[in-house]
């Protein structure tokens, strides 16, 4: 059967929000400075999504069919015969716009950010440099399996934006001592 991409763009608005703030995203908005969060297992062991996004694509956030699903992606399409014009002709602009509209590689977590735990679990997006880091941990016999509900860790993320930088820049430490998901009542 195939994947149903009504349902992908639905689950996809609903963690975008459609660009919107509203207090109903289940996506985590990080602000500059310190959290502590906690990974939260997933049912298929794997924490760590990867998914492939378009940006840009009429002010909007499109899932990558192509990188995802193997799927024909009539972005991919435009922006790879964009990007051959641009070769054949010299043209730059059709190289650079070419280099927007291909897929960016992008992770997410669920996540309980302490603090914040009446929100409910929430999703984190991240790069790839955090990504590294986290599979770092998880490989690391010292931590070992950071999202254990009664002995994992919680993560200090630090999270700031440096004079001429287009993004902040992520730091994670994991805290010393593991501790329970959450109370247990």
């Amino acid at each position: 059967m195939a994947i149903d991409m009504s349902k992908m763009k639905s689950k996809l608005d609903k963690l975008a929000n459609n660009g919107k703030e509203a207090s109903t995203s289940v996506k985590w908005k990080m602000e500059e400075g310190q959290h502590s969060v906690r990974i939260v297992p997933t049912d298929d062991g794997d924490p760590f999504k990867e998914l492939f996004f378009h940006y840009k694509v009429g002010g909007k956030t499109v899932l990558c069919p192509k990188k995802n699903f193997n799927d024909d992606c009539p972005v991919c399409n435009f922006a790879s015969q964009l990007w051959r014009d641009g070769v054949a002709n010299e043209d730059k602009g059709s190289q650079k716009q070419a280099k927007e509209l291909f897929p960016k590689q992008r992770f997410m977590s669920p996540v309980l950010v302490r603090g914040e735990e009446a929100k409910g679990v929430q999703v984190w997006e991240y790069g790839k440099r955090a990504y590294e880091t986290m599979i770092g941990l998880v490989l690391n016999p010292e931590y070992g399996d950071i999202t254990d509900p009664d002995e994992g860790l919680d993560l200090v993320v630090s999270s700031s934006k440096k004079a001429g930088k287009l993004f902040a820049e992520t730091s994670l430490t994991p805290k010393r001592k593991s501790s329970p998901l959450a109370s247990r009542k």
